[in-house]
């Protein structure tokens, strides 16, 4: 069994992750908007009473989009971050010693970091 690693950041390297989040934030907006937008597309592909082969490449498209964004959560943890359950545009990044609360936190379109403290999330 593979040992997990324990992932840890300094303010410095902490604020370095940022081009990196903002890529992935950039990449789950677009998924995001493209799963409504087919999803809306299926709704009326069916209510017109499309082919079979119009609704399954549709829907095709949909799980691929949405298969997508649930591997970007693995992105976050492959940093060692994580997602704030309560506002999914920021993402909480563990400290020097490994934990979130002792860490930092980033909103998505900030170019900053900041310090973890009790009141900012659930997370920790």
């Amino acid at each position: 069994m593979e040992t997990p690693m324990i992932h840890s950041y300094d303010r410095n390297h902490a604020a370095k992750l940022v081009p990196l989040l903002e890529a992935i934030f950039a990449e789950v907006a677009d998924r995001r908007q493209s799963i409504r937008q087919l999803e809306r597309d299926l709704q009326r592909a069916k209510r017109e009473g499309e082919s079979r082969a119009v609704i399954s490449d549709i829907t095709a498209r949909l799980a691929n989009h949405r298969r997508e964004l649930r591997m970007t959560s693995k992105e976050f943890e492959h940093l060692g971050c994580v997602v704030d359950e309560h506002n999914p545009n920021r993402v909480i990044i563990p400290g020097v010693s490994g934990n979130y609360d002792e860490g930092f936190h980033w909103q998505a379109g900030t170019s900053e970091v900041l310090e973890n403290s009790a009141t900012d999330s659930s997370v920790f």
